[in-house]
């Protein structure tokens, strides 16, 4: 039987593509997580969904399976993964009874869906050798929220002081994503995320342990 014949979608099935696939299932097992107070393990899932978004890049430009409907697949995983789960993670772990924290939690996840959808528009730039991002990408600011996150999750700070702060980190990061700022794709803070996130990670299991 002839599977693409029936289910047209599945000729776009590659490595790649199923990788993006894989950032959105762990992406939303570690919301399943979260829900049953499994921490430890919602923060591992979700920096495996970061490492998937990095992948599939990756092996799509190293094999030649780049592809339009990769580009949307992409995409809207980003849009799950990287604008809603990080405003949905704070509500779900303080509580959406926070009223006040709701102009935050949507600024954050409109300027991501933005900034995605300008992104699909305008692609980068290059200056020189140099590739740049217009704004800082949503995996960007996913990254620092599960850093930032894990560092409250084990601070002494009282539950208002850290509701205050991740709102700060929404705002200042929503109005980043959606400006002019030139991001290089390549660069050092890039690079620094690929020790900072698991190391967050590591750093929540041992103390919660």
């Amino acid at each position: 039987m002839n599977i693409r014949k029936y289910f047209p979608a599945m000729q776009f099935s590659n490595v790649p593509n199923l990788l993006t696939t894989l950032s959105v299932m762990t992406g939303f097992i570690s919301i399943a997580l979260l829900l049953n107070n499994k921490l430890n393990w919602a923060f591992t899932s979700y920096a495996i969904t970061i490492l998937l978004d990095r992948l599939d890049g990756v092996v799509a430009r190293r094999f030649g399976q780049s592809s339009p409907f990769g580009q949307q697949l992409d995409s809207l995983a980003d849009v799950i993964n990287f604008c809603l789960y990080p405003p949905l993670y704070v509500g779900l772990f303080y509580g959406f009874t926070m009223l006040w924290m709701l102009p935050f939690l949507l600024l954050y996840l409109v300027a991501g869906v933005w900034r995605l959808a300008y992104f699909n528009i305008s692609g980068m730039e290059q200056v020189d050798q140099s590739v740049y991002f217009k704004g800082i990408p949503t995996t960007v600011c996913a990254s620092w929220f599960l850093i930032i996150f894990a560092l409250l999750q084990i601070s002494k700070l009282d539950l208002d002081i850290q509701r205050m702060l991740l709102c700060l980190f929404f705002l200042f990061t929503a109005i980043f994503m959606v400006s002019a700022i030139s991001y290089p794709k390549n660069g050092f803070v890039t690079k620094l995320l690929y020790v900072l996130v698991p190391g967050s990670v590591l750093l929540v299991w041992l103390v919660q342990r």
